[in-house]
């Protein structure tokens, strides 16, 4: 896919999740799979999907599962870390985390690894008060120990690396990508998810695809969908885990509402999800450049998302940004609305906006071979 990769790079990708429902580790494996030409390995300190292990396996590289770096201080990340550097002989580090880099890109410099990448997914430090100052703190040293900067967004970029001019020049935005061929909108596959899960043509599907955690606000998307529920026969679709997953559950039986809600959990088959859904909504306190709106436009969806979030993630007129801060009467509208809509392929419209997987990894490409 990417011509003219430097055969001596040697690339590892800093994470700390590498589940199907890390967005980080979306376009961490759209990286490893993409840009084939340069060994990609990955160190990962929290959960590791092994099928996701095997895909990096097979396209040459490897996976080194490291100790969670929220134990013991830090000190048996950083020894295992120190280790793993010593043993390898790593030009690149791709450091997609900011509140552990003062570990791994500071040790990264400290052994002498040429170029040192640090990549901010997030318009936002974190989803409390309490973790914001921390992180905040945490990568004070970033620009000391980093050689080169991107972010998903000019939000994502001001969040991590400040707001001076002559820090802003030095950030490289390289906007998430998706596989069109992987989300474009498939009618066959829609029916049979309908008929999979159970879901009669007259109801109205209302999706989500996110872990269930704070960031992603799933409690604003119930009483989104219960202001539908209200006016539509409908139900929703919620695919993801994470640890609020039960609270959720929960609330929606508090609601009344949990019979027309659906958890179904973490899933590997997220492209044909999003075929059985007629409108996504994603109310997320804090996104960087979210790859789920992208797939879910790939899909011929409407989206309805938060009115923070980057213009051009708009691939299309189906997209409508409302403030958090609204009430969900004015979400469920939109979503209504859009839903109404005659559902068509996206996939010429994310790669005519230039959010495509090879428009992406060429970029990223570029700079791994530019070292």
């Amino acid at each position: 896919m990417v011509m003219g990769m430097t055969k001596n790079a040697r690339v590892l990708h800093v994470v700390d999740h590498l589940t199907p429902a890390s967005g980080v580790a979306s376009v961490v494996m759209l990286c490893v799979t993409g840009i084939k030409q340069t060994q990609q390995d990955v160190a990962v300190y929290g959960q590791c999907d092994a099928a996701m292990e095997e895909i990096i396996i097979s396209c040459g590289g490897k996976v080194h599962k490291l100790p969670d770096v929220t134990k013991s201080f830090g000190r048996s990340f950083s020894k295992a870390y120190t280790q793993l550097l010593k043993n390898k002989s790593y030009t690149i580090i791709h450091g997609h985390l900011l509140n552990s880099a003062f570990i791994y890109l500071r040790k990264a410099k400290h052994f002498g690894v040429p170029h040192r990448i640090i990549h901010s997914h997030n318009a936002v430090l974190a989803d409390t008060s309490i973790k914001k100052v921390r992180n905040k703190i945490l990568s004070l040293g970033v620009p000391l120990w980093a050689n080169y900067f991107i972010a998903v967004s000019d939000g994502a970029a001001r969040c991590a690396f400040g707001k001076s001019q002559k820090r802003a020049s030095d950030v490289n935005i390289i906007y998430n990508g998706i596989d069109t061929n992987r989300f474009k909108y498939n009618p066959i596959v829609r029916q049979e998810m309908r008929q999979e899960l159970g879901i009669a043509d007259d109801i109205l599907c209302v999706g989500h695809v996110g872990r269930f955690a704070e960031q992603k606000n799933h409690e604003f998307l119930l009483e989104i969908f219960q202001s539908i529920l209200k006016q539509k026969n409908c139900i929703l679709l919620l695919a993801g885990d994470g640890p609020l997953e039960s609270s959720i559950k929960t609330k929606a039986k508090d609601m009344g509402i949990s019979e027309s809600v659906r958890f179904l959990g973490a899933r590997r088959d997220a492209e044909r999800i999003y075929q059985a859904f007629d409108v996504f909504v994603l109310p997320s306190l804090f996104e960087g450049f979210p790859l789920v709106a992208i797939e879910a436009q790939c899909a011929g969806l409407g989206c309805v998302v938060p009115d923070y979030l980057p213009r051009n993630i708009a691939c299309s007129d189906n997209v409508r940004f409302l403030p958090l801060g609204g009430d969900a009467q004015s979400w469920s509208n939109a979503a209504l609305e859009l839903a109404e809509k005659t559902r068509t392929d996206g996939s010429s419209d994310v790669i005519a906006a230039k959010l495509d997987i090879t428009y992406m990894c060429n970029n990223i490409a570029e700079i791994y071979e530019g070292f």
